[in-house]
């Protein structure tokens, strides 16, 4: 084949022109290293995320190199007042329950109670007084109940020292465990409960049962809060 000289000068214009438009090219993705050769992206950023100085800047509730993770607890506003946050869901620290975590759960049981009905199957036990609920200020879950079984009127087979319990998370009964709370032969060991469903009287109730020497004792409580 023969090229003429003007053949040959259009096709040196054209080499020319690729050659330029390849250098800046090359040139224009060096300054923005998010921008590939000829304008393509070089860096996806997923989730709305946008690429800046050839990194990810992820919104609101999205990580990782490319925005790909999903951090559930910042992306819903979640906030934990006693916990942590874990996909998305509160784990409440010892003692506290609810979505936030913002609530005691041995608040409920906090207060005075007046016994209106108590006794012990085969102790003459009957009788009106008050108990009291406290926190136990050593346990995250525990509870004092003072004056359970009443040592005032009952002092040969009452109880003097406060008898400890824990309560049950996330519930609205709590666990006695067994214990000699005068460090005497008597021990006692039960549970209790307490009841909302009446909008006028809180209602609490206790089952447990006391050992004397050989003796054992099944009694009950039912109160209502008056504090």
């Amino acid at each position: 084949h023969i090229f003429t000289p003007q053949i040959d000068q259009q096709m040196m214009k054209y080499t020319l022109i690729y050659l330029f438009t390849l250098a800046l090219s090359f040139s224009f993705t060096s300054c923005n290293q998010c921008i590939g050769p000829f304008g393509k992206e070089k860096i996806v950023c997923d989730n709305g995320g946008t690429c800046n100085d050839g990194e990810c800047d992820c919104l609101k509730g999205y990580t990782g190199e490319t925005c790909s993770q999903v951090d559930l607890c910042e992306l819903n506003d979640v906030v934990c007042v006693y916990g942590d946050c874990v996909e998305g869901d509160c784990i409440c620290d010892e003692g506290y329950e609810d979505e936030s975590c913002n609530l005691e759960t041995r608040a409920k049981f906090i207060g005075t109670y007046r016994v209106d009905e108590e006794g012990c199957a085969g102790l003459d036990t009957f009788g009106f007084y008050d108990i009291e609920i406290e926190r136990n200020l050593l346990n995250g879950t525990g509870i004092t109940i003072s004056n359970m079984f009443n040592a005032q009127q009952f002092s040969i087979n009452g109880i003097f020292s406060d008898v400890d319990a824990t309560v049950q998370t996330g519930s609205a009964n709590f666990n006695i465990f067994n214990q000699s709370p005068d460090d005497n032969d008597k021990s006692l060991s039960g549970s209790g409960s307490i009841d909302f469903s009446d909008s006028t009287a809180t209602k609490l109730s206790i089952q447990y049962e006391v050992i004397k020497g050989n003796k054992q004792y099944s009694c009950f409580i039912n109160a209502v809060k008056v504090e």
